[in-house]
């Protein structure tokens, strides 16, 4: 059976237990899983794209590029484009989530990021593709549904990492009992 390789990569990567050499660096876990939200992003929008009644603003501008093909057979190639966008988007969606969660310290963390880059690049694209107006409620949504990942997120006491039944009073926030007295040898 081979033997498992350790991971060398876990000292060049910083988090929880291994902080960044300096504050900026973003971490490695919130890079990527950005990356994924961007990446499920792009595959909704490359699916409208792909099932618009008018793919008139790419098919117009491959038209321009190559003249001579008709329009129809160029709509079609445009939407096929977008189906193979929609899945490449995901594949790498899932690639970056899963490299996300591999350096991440809490799942939860991993996709509250990538749930609000999602949500920031849906509603870019959504107003400079498509034209959309995002109307308050939608920002108010968003907003809810950022707070709302951000409270279940939210950790009482950092400072503990291992998750142990030694530890479950700390972490709760309660005090053992003492109404137990100790037996004491002599």
């Amino acid at each position: 059976m081979p033997e498992i390789q350790p991971d060398h990569f876990a000292e060049q990567y910083p988090n929880r237990i291994n902080p960044p050499e300096y504050p900026y660096v973003l971490y490695p876990s919130n890079f990527f899983a950005i990356l994924g939200g961007t990446f499920a992003s792009l595959s909704s929008v490359s699916a409208k794209l792909a099932v618009a009644q008018n793919t008139t603003t790419l098919t117009t501008a491959l038209h321009q590029i190559m003249p001579k093909l008709d329009p129809t057979l160029l709509s079609l190639f445009t939407r096929a484009l977008m189906l193979v966008a929609i899945g490449a988007c995901n594949f790498f969606m899932w690639l970056f989530f899963t490299k996300a969660l591999r350096y991440g310290d809490s799942t939860a963390r991993v996709m509250m990021v990538q749930t609000v880059s999602n949500f920031v690049v849906t509603a870019v694209a959504g107003v400079y593709l498509f034209g959309d107006v995002l109307s308050m409620r939608w920002w108010c949504g968003a907003t809810l549904i950022a707070v709302g990942l951000t409270c279940l997120n939210s950790e009482k006491h950092v400072d503990f990492v291992r998750e142990s039944p030694d530890y479950a009073f700390e972490v709760n926030g309660l005090k053992p009992s003492e109404d137990k007295p100790e037996s004491k040898t002599q």
